[in-house]
């Protein structure tokens, strides 16, 4: 796998997330969810969903997926993030 893959990878699972109302992602706020996965091409990574405020006054919440698929990207992943508004907008999209 490489950064181009990982990338495609990581925008691959965000799709799930970016069918989540606002509120269910609300209610994702401070957690963090990890899974371990194989990639089409057979190859395993690790996926880290990330759900934070990115701006506390417009309660905007920003989903972050980062990728990890070696050692080096351990150190430097491969990661790719949305915002959403609350009335469901996806903000700077």
């Amino acid at each position: 796998m490489d950064k181009k893959e990982a990338g495609l990878v990581a925008e691959k699972d965000l799709e799930f997330y970016r069918s989540l109302s606002y509120d269910e992602i609300l209610s994702k706020v401070g957690i963090q969810e990890s899974f371990e996965k194989v990639s089409d091409r057979g190859e395993p990574y690790r996926m880290e969903i990330d759900f934070m405020f990115d701006d506390h006054d417009e309660k905007t919440i920003r989903v972050w997926a980062i990728v990890s698929y070696s050692f080096w990207t351990d150190f430097v992943p491969v990661s790719t993030s949305f915002i959403i508004a609350p009335n469901g907008d996806f903000v700077g999209e």
